[in-house]
């Protein structure tokens, strides 16, 4: 199966808990746009991130495993 997300990365060296995750690249712009140029300017441009996993615990195991799921532009 695959998961697919589009991401902004929070740039200011935050937890990457605060990076921005949509289901599209409109979603993720709006929402990084959101409060004003100041806040986008904290964030990457949206990129896309393509997860491959074989079920709903692999999926859980690569997001909490050790490094977690890589999500910064390649």
């Amino acid at each position: 199966m695959k998961l697919i997300y589009w991401c902004c990365v929070d740039e200011d060296g935050a937890s990457s808990s605060y990076n921005i995750r949509e289901a599209t690249k409109k979603a993720a712009l709006k929402e990084r746009d959101s409060e004003g140029p100041e806040w986008a300017a904290r964030y990457s441009e949206p990129f896309k991130v393509v997860v491959q996993y074989d079920s709903g615990l692999d999926l859980l195991k690569q997001c909490l495993g050790e490094g977690g799921i890589w999500e910064y532009p390649r």
